[in-house]
């Protein structure tokens, strides 16, 4: 096995834990919001804030976590330039781009989530230009294979 396709099986068993977390997390998120209160000794009203946040960016983090995967399948599977690949990158940048939405919003009422949006909002530009890149080779590839 090649140390290529080795790297992505482990990116692909990565996303796989990073799912179950997020899972655990979404359930156990009242409790973890409590202790964080608790603990760092926050305001009582942020619970609803936090909350309401993680659990409105759960879907797209839900979302890109099955487009992330379904990518790393298809390459897994040799399929590294096609069209569902940048079809894949497309939606992670979209579902990158509404969690930097909701927490740059959220900002105004927690400064934290302005630093979460704007890692968001990075990550979606990257996953953009990552797009961009794939569909060009995708291009190219076409060309080539009608060359003799």
């Amino acid at each position: 096995m090649s140390a290529s396709r080795k790297s992505v099986q482990l990116t692909l068993l990565l996303t796989d834990f990073i799912i179950l977390a997020v899972a655990a997390a979404a359930v156990g998120l009242p409790w973890l919001t409590e202790w964080y209160i608790t603990s760092m000794k926050r305001p009582e009203d942020l619970r609803t804030v936090i909350l309401t946040v993680c659990y409105a960016c759960l879907p797209a983090a839900a979302a890109a976590l099955y487009s992330l995967r379904r990518l790393l399948k298809n390459i897994i599977k040799g399929e590294t330039f096609v069209k569902s690949n940048v079809r894949h990158l497309r939606l992670l940048s979209w579902y990158c781009a509404a969690v930097s939405l909701i927490t740059l919003a959220a900002g105004y009422f927690y400064l934290p989530f302005y630093i979460i949006g704007t890692a968001a909002g990075f990550f979606m530009l990257i996953l953009r230009v990552l797009k961009n890149v794939f569909r060009s080779a995708i291009e190219i590839k076409a060309e080539n294979e009608l060359t003799i």
